[in-house]
C-alpha cells in the first residue's frame, strides 16, 4: 500500500502499551514511508492518559534519537496531540494535532470517550445530549483554530459510544447542522489543515468503521477539505490497524486522494 504513515501514535509516555522504539520499529517493519510519535500533551489536572510535565523532555529527546536512528530509512515525525485545555508548547514540533476529549461545566471536567458511564455522566451535568454536542463542536472549533494546528484529531470523537444510535441518531439534522457548522467555520480560517480519517476506535472495539461517520466524511470531500489516514494507535500491534477497511470506506464516500505528512511537509497521494 503506497500510503503507509500515521501521524497519530502513543506510547508508554502517555496511554500507550509500547515504547517509543518499539513502535518505530512495528512500523517500520510494516513498510511504513512515515511515522508520527504523537504523545497526549500534558493538562492542567489529571485525566489518566497525558503525558506528565516532567516526562515531557525525555520524550522529545528519545524521540529525536529514534528519528536519527532511522534517518534514511523511514521518516519519524515527532509531534503532540494537543487537548482543547492544553498550554502552548515552548517546543517547535513537527506537527500538532488538535483533538477534543473532555468538556467542563463550571467546576468539574467530564471526559468525552472514556467509558459509557463517564459519558452518560456528561450528558447529565449538561442536561442532554444536544447541549453536549454542541459544546463539543464549539470547542472543537475553538482548538483546531490555535497557532501552528496541522491535524484535526477524529471530529466526531462524540460519537464514540454511539454506534447503535443509543444517545442520538448522527444523521438528524441538527446533529449534521452542528458538525457541518464546526467544519465550516475551521476551513474557513485554515483551509489547509488536515482532517483525519480515524481506525482507532475500530482496533480498541468500539466501532466498525473510522471516524467520521460518512455523511461527516462526505461533507468534509464536499468542501475539499484535505483528509489523511491515521490508526491513532496504542500499541505496536495495531500501526496500521483496519486500514483496509478504512480505505474501502474512503472509496465509498467518493474520495480519490489523501494526504501524508513528510519531513518537507504534506503531500497528496492517489488511493
Amino acid at each position: 500500500m503506497n500510503l503507509l504513515s500515521t501521524m497519530h501514535s502513543h506510547s508508554t509516555y502517555c496511554d500507550g502499551k509500547n515504547t517509543l522504539s518499539e513502535m518505530a520499529k512495528a512500523a517500520y517493519d510494516l513498510g511504513f514511508v512515515s511515522f508520527g510519535f504523537s504523545s497526549h500533551s500534558h493538562l492542567p489536572y489529571k485525566a489518566g492518559y497525558e503525558m506528565k510535565m516532567e516526562k515531557e523532555k525525555s520524550y522529545r529527546e528519545e524521540a529525536l534519537q529514534i528519528i536519527k536512528e532511522y534517518d534514511g530509512k523511514m521518516e519519524i515525525l515527532l509531534g503532540l496531540e494537543l487537548d482543547a485545555d492544553s498550554v502552548k508548547p515552548d517546543f517547535k514540533y513537527d506537527f500538532l494535532i488538535s483533538s477534543v476529549h473532555q468538556l467542563h461545566t463550571e467546576n468539574e471536567w467530564y471526559a468525552v470517550d472514556d467509558n459509557k458511564e463517564q459519558f452518560e455522566r456528561l450528558i447529565k451535568a449538561f442536561g442532554g445530549i444536544k447541549n453536549v454536542v454542541e459544546n463539543f463542536y464549539s470547542q472543537t472549533v475553538t482548538a483546531a483554530l490555535r497557532e501552528n494546528i496541522d491535524i484535526v484529531g477524529h471530529i466526531d470523537l462524540v460519537g464514540k459510544f454511539n454506534a447503535n444510535n443509543d444517545y442520538f441518531n448522527p444523521n438528524d439534522e441538527w446533529y449534521l447542522k452542528l458538525v457541518f457548522g464546526a467544519i465550516d467555520a475551521i476551513l474557513e480560517k485554515r483551509p489547509d489543515i488536515v482532517f483525519e480519517v480515524n481506525t482507532g476506535a475500530i482496533s480498541r472495539g468500539y466501532r466498525t468503521t473510522p471516524y467520521p461517520d460518512l455523511p461527516v466524511l462526505k461533507y468534509l470531500a464536499k468542501k475539499g477539505a484535505r483528509l489523511m489516514l491515521n490508526s491513532d494507535t496504542h500499541a505496536a500491534d495495531t500501526i496500521d490497524y483496519a486500514y483496509d477497511i478504512a480505505l474501502d470506506y474512503l472509496k465509498k464516500a467518493g474520495i480519490k486522494t489523501l494526504y501524508r505528512l513528510r519531513k518537507f511537509g504534506f503531500e497528496e497521494i492517489a488511493i
